[in-house]
Order: structure tokens, then C-alpha cells, then sequence
């Protein structure tokens, strides 16, 4: 284990010996949004007014917000290819024990949900 490697994880132990139980799947799920991030701006899925986040990871089905419906329609045409993907770029990440299946994606409501 490199040194870099030693410290992340003396980090995340000292994580879960101060917020508990519930932290573990905190970081995980930070790490599988840090990922996603990574893969969907390396596919070229990002930019021009256009992005999406991974809200969460349920039964291993990876909950994805879409800015715009066309940008929702690619990422669902490739979620297999980005489910992939993202796993790979986890493995060996201190805290990613999330392993994503598939990619359900839903489109962002514009507005923010204000009323009038």
C-alpha cells in the first residue's frame, strides 16, 4: 500500500469513528458522484448549458439528473457503457464500495421547483 493510499484510508477511518455508522455510505456515495462527474465530462457529456449529476445509488441502479431532455436520452443510450465506466474508476478508491448495474435517468424540472 503506497503512502497516499495509507493516509486515504487513516482518513476514512477517522470519518467513521466521528460520524458513525452512516458515514460509510456517505462516502461511498461521494465517491460514486466524484466518478460519474469524471466519466460523464471525459465522454464530452458535459458542457454547453448540458450536465447531469448522480443523485444516488439504489440496488445498485444509479439515480441520474439531466439538465435537458436530448443530454437524458444520450445518457440512457450509453448508461451501460457509463455504468461501466464509473466502476472502473472507483475500483480502489478508498470508501467506493458502490458497484452501479444500470442508470435510470430523469430530467431536471426547470425553474427549481418555485411557485408562483
Amino acid at each position: 500500500m503506497s503512502r497516499t493510499e495509507e493516509a486515504a484510508s487513516a482518513v476514512q477511518r477517522a470519518l467513521l469513528a466521528c460520524v458513525g455508522p452512516g458515514a460509510a455510505e456517505q462516502i461511498s456515495l461521494a465517491q460514486a458522484r466524484l466518478a460519474w462527474q469524471e466519466v460523464v465530462e471525459s465522454a464530452g457529456l458535459q458542457g454547453g448549458g448540458m450536465s447531469s449529476r448522480l443523485i444516488s445509488v439504489v440496488n445498485g441502479t444509479a439515480q441520474v439528473e439531466a439538465s435537458e431532455p436530448i443530454l437524458a436520452q444520450e445518457l440512457n443510450l450509453r448508461g451501460e457503457a457509463l455504468a461501466n465506466a464509473v466502476n472502473r474508476r472507483m475500483a480502489g478508491r478508498p470508501g467506493a464500495t458502490m458497484v452501479i448495474g444500470r442508470v435510470a435517468v430523469s430530467v431536471a424540472r426547470s425553474g427549481g421547483g418555485r411557485s408562483l
